[in-house]
């Protein structure tokens, strides 16, 4: 397996109000880190349509996706994507997020379970996760913290493969408004052939604003090293 696609696998197949409002898209469409989901959603009426971009070793990953919210506690969220180097092949994902506890519980934690379906040719992942979500108050700007437990499963091509990971991350204004944020991600082995995963980005997001973009490097250790990653996207969304 070339380096794109250990880069693809780690990218795309295993891949309160103001949380909600600076979160983006993981590479397979839910609201989140780069690579996972957190227990972040929408803001009700709202919605998030952001573009994705990995410069991989002899080719790249090109993504388009969304994720809206439903109703209270409910996200739907999905997208399309395509890989290049030695052939290109065209993927999609389809995923959904339901909240078990608000940001306004007594511990201000927020948590969420949902899942999703990851279909590329000849290739199938789906996926189920559960994550808290919780902002840690330093002065002026709080850190918000996620940890996360995920099952991926993989077949395809008479591959087949599961595993359970585990998964934390943080999002940490620079700035005081948070227009300027630094956002990383660590995950366990998510294949058993894999490594560590993980991701580190400075995301860019004004405030009172509906655009915004993130860029880092995304990667696994143990081989493959890292690569390159861009993220533009505009926030629909009736609160801001």
């Amino acid at each position: 397996m070339n380096k794109l696609m250990k880069a693809a696998l780690a990218a795309t197949l295993v891949a309160g109000t103001g949380q909600a409002a600076h979160a983006d898209l993981t590479f397979q469409g839910a609201v989140g880190l780069p690579l996972n989901p957190t227990a972040q959603i929408p803001l009700e009426g709202g919605a998030r349509v952001q573009g994705s971009y990995i410069d991989g070793d002899g080719g790249s990953f090109i993504g388009l996706h969304g994720a809206t919210r439903v109703s209270d506690r409910f996200e739907v969220n999905g997208g399309v994507y395509r890989l290049s180097g030695g052939g290109s092949t065209t993927g999609f994902n389809v995923g959904a997020k339901a909240l078990l506890t608000k940001e306004s519980d007594p511990v201000g934690v927020r948590i969420a379970v949902g899942g999703g379906y990851d279909r590329i040719t000849g290739f199938n992942n789906p996926y189920a996760y559960l994550v808290g979500t919780k902002a840690f108050g330093v002065g002026d700007r709080p850190i918000t913290g996620h940890l996360g437990l995920r099952y991926d499963r993989y077949s395809g091509g008479g591959f087949s493969d599961n595993q359970v990971s585990v998964y934390a991350g943080a999002e940490v204004p620079v700035t005081k408004t948070g227009d300027f944020q630094l956002v990383g991600e660590l995950q366990s082995k998510n294949t058993s052939f894999g490594g560590t995963l993980y991701s580190a980005s400075v995301r860019y997001r004004p405030e009172g604003t509906a655009f915004g973009g993130s860029l880092g490097v995304v990667g696994q250790s143990g081989g493959g090293g890292a690569n390159v990653f861009a993220q533009i996207g505009y926030t629909f969304n009736t609160g801001r």
